[in-house]
């Protein structure tokens, strides 16, 4: 039994071992106010006892109250970070802190007071903690109110001076991540100068941190008139000598914002030479992370739907086509990922001039991760209408049928996970549908479900007459009856679509009559099958409305609700339930009054299996009611 009597998730179970070692009896430690036994455990020799105490401080802090808190813990807390202790500790303490805001902590001046530790944990040695010392000073500076006052703004400058300022590496590195935020919320002058000291810093590791933040500071600052100082030293940077240091700083073009992009005269002179330098840059890393942001720097840049910069929308696709075709595969992979926003950042012409011609060659690259991505990015870039259905049909067509047929499983889904998309392109994509066909009989599970997903569009794309003849017998039926029920399950997920293509006049026609041979075959055999058809049942019934069909699939529920095996009564139960919610008419909702209810509390008095009892109150909760 656990001995801790805080809320579940707050605070670990109580250790008896534990508990053993404090050298206290068990009657005063039960009667020891929160802060001496934090104190007790935090002063304990042993690590474990320390860390135990750590995870406890957010339940501490609140059996104390915000005034005692603020008076008696965190000035404790003060001294203690100040003396030597494991990296684990200082990285709880960072963690939990935060839960003291806006709770127990509601003032700016009750908030300061945690900047103390703040500065400290920000300059050790350990990344995690001084990573976790910026989520918490960040974390304050969103809950201070605003405006703040002058007080509160002269402390967290003053703070941040004495970061910038600090003999050690560390310290600069944990306050280029506060600038952004600090900014935000005081807009104080000062803020852009302390940020240049660090890009111009002679040590490479607080250059990367200054470049991995300076897009969100200029987002911040907002305006090429109030960050131009800035704007030169990010061209700086983008010059560095390390490569490390130039990957970050050409990446933050796409966490700019979008304010600078309102003056596109100016990003054209400030932006795009810095774009085109990174796009060719000797360093791969480089070229890399620019692949990774390049639709979110194009997007900043503010050129496109302006006519008078078609020129320089060109020049930024040509950039892009060249991290596309780079030599690296790591390179056109990440690119590869920006190429649907790209095509409707640039238009069906840009897309016509620069991208179709290199389609081919990313869809037969040698590595597996970059046609799969290209796979889905055929996808994305169809929908939005940016590109003509014949130029779809025309340029990915011939693509999507050699996808489906790749030797990798990873391909392949992409392009059926995503398919549906083109539904209604599909008439003109013979091959395409010819593939999908033959991929039904694949071993991988998987594949078969993402065809089974894809029938009803076909169905939709190619008429109904298609899905008999071509699609009901080798394929549906086929997949209904799969040895996995995922699969199975993908297909009477499409059950909706069917009738909605077609009318329950036809379902009632041509697919009932092949269910119930089914289901009646399956009476004194597997009772998954049954399962699947019920399932299937349910669904067009939520799909078809009111009519005879309707009728007919609710006579089949009940017939499930008898059956000998729980499983299949319970998945019947649960098929009402969805039946109900979706009966709308009156005549259903007089025939599930008049009919099913009864059945179903008739079930519910006889029933002994527990889940199938829940599945039958869980249905007649939601059911119409006379």
């Amino acid at each position: 039994m656990s001995l801790s009597l805080s809320p579940a998730g707050i605070s670990p179970a109580a250790s008896l071992t534990l508990a053993r070692s404090l050298p206290a009896r068990v009657e005063e430690l039960s009667q020891m106010p929160p802060l001496d036994l934090f104190k007790m455990q935090m002063e304990q020799g042993n690590t474990e006892a320390q860390v135990d105490a750590m995870k406890r401080l957010p339940v501490v802090a609140f059996a104390m109250g915000g005034a005692a808190t603020l008076k008696e813990l965190v000035p404790y807390l003060q001294n203690l970070c100040q003396k030597p202790l494991d990296d684990e500790l200082l990285l709880l303490l960072a963690k939990q802190m935060q839960t003291f805001i806006p709770p127990l902590l509601t003032t700016a001046p009750q908030m300061l007071e945690l900047l103390p530790i703040v500065e400290r944990l920000a300059a050790v040695e350990e990344t995690v903690v001084r990573d976790e010392a910026v989520v918490l000073f960040n974390h304050i500076c969103k809950h201070i109110p605003t405006p703040p006052d002058a007080p509160t703004i002269s402390a967290l400058i003053n703070m941040a001076k004495r970061l910038v300022a600090a003999d050690w590496f560390t310290a600069k590195v944990s306050v280029a991540g506060m600038f952004p935020a600090l900014h935000a919320l005081t807009k104080n002058s000062e803020i852009p100068y302390l940020y240049k000291e660090l890009c111009l810093d002679e040590t490479p590791m607080v250059r990367r941190a200054a470049s991995l933040h300076l897009g969100p500071l200029l987002a911040s600052l907002g305006a090429k008139d109030s960050s131009h100082d800035l704007i030169s030293i990010l061209q700086q940077l983008c010059k560095d000598e390390q490569d490390s240091v130039r990957m970050l700083a050409v990446a933050a073009l796409a966490s700019v914002g979008p304010e600078f992009g309102k003056n596109p005269d100016w990003t054209k002179e400030m932006f795009l030479p810095l774009l085109k330098d990174g796009s060719t840059d000797l360093s791969w890393r480089v070229r890399h992370n620019l692949a990774k942001n390049f639709s979110g720097a194009a997007k900043n840049l503010g050129f496109q739907s302006n006519p008078k910069f078609a020129n320089d929308q060109s020049l930024v696709m040509a950039c892009f086509v060249s991290l596309l075709a780079d030599a690296e595969a790591e390179v056109r992979a990440a690119a590869v990922a920006h190429f649907a926003p790209m095509v409707h950042w640039g238009g069906s012409a840009l897309f016509q001039t620069h991208l179709l011609p290199l389609l081919p060659a990313l869809a037969d690259d040698v590595v597996m991760e970059v046609r799969s991505k290209c796979a889905l990015a055929i996808m994305d870039s169809s929908e939005g209408g940016t590109l003509e259905d014949p130029l779809i049909v025309n340029s990915f067509g011939p693509l999507l049928e050699s996808f489906l047929q790749d030797e990798f499983q990873e391909v392949q889904l992409q392009v059926l996970g995503n398919l549906h998309k083109l539904s209604h392109l599909l008439n003109g994509m013979n091959g395409v549908v010819s593939s999908i066909l033959n991929m039904s009989k694949a071993t991988n599970w998987r594949v078969r479900e993402g065809v089974a997903r894809l029938l009803p569009h076909l169905a939709e794309a190619r008429g109904l007459e298609f899905f008999l003849t071509v699609l009901l017998e080798p394929a549906w039926l086929v997949l209904l009856l799969d040895s996995v029920a995922s699969v199975r399950t993908a297909c009477v997920s499409g059950m909706g679509i069917l009738v909605r293509v077609s009318s329950p006049d036809w379902v009632a026609q041509h697919i009932m009559p092949q269910h119930l041979r089914i289901y009646n075959h399956a009476a004194s055999g597997s009772y998954l099958i049954r399962i699947t058809i019920l399932q299937a049942h349910a669904q067009t019934a939520m799909a078809c409305g009111s009519s005879q069909l309707w009728n007919d699939l609710v006579a089949q529920l009940l017939r499930g609700i008898a059956d000998k095996v729980p499983n299949v009564r319970m998945v019947a139960a649960e098929g009402f339930r969805g039946v109900f919610l979706a009966a709308e008419d009156p005549a259903q909702r007089a025939m599930v009054i008049s009919q099913v209810v009864p059945a179903l509390e008739a079930r519910l008095a006889e029933e002994e299996d527990i889940d199938c009892r829940q599945a039958y109150v869980h249905a007649l909760e939601v059911a119409p009611k006379k």
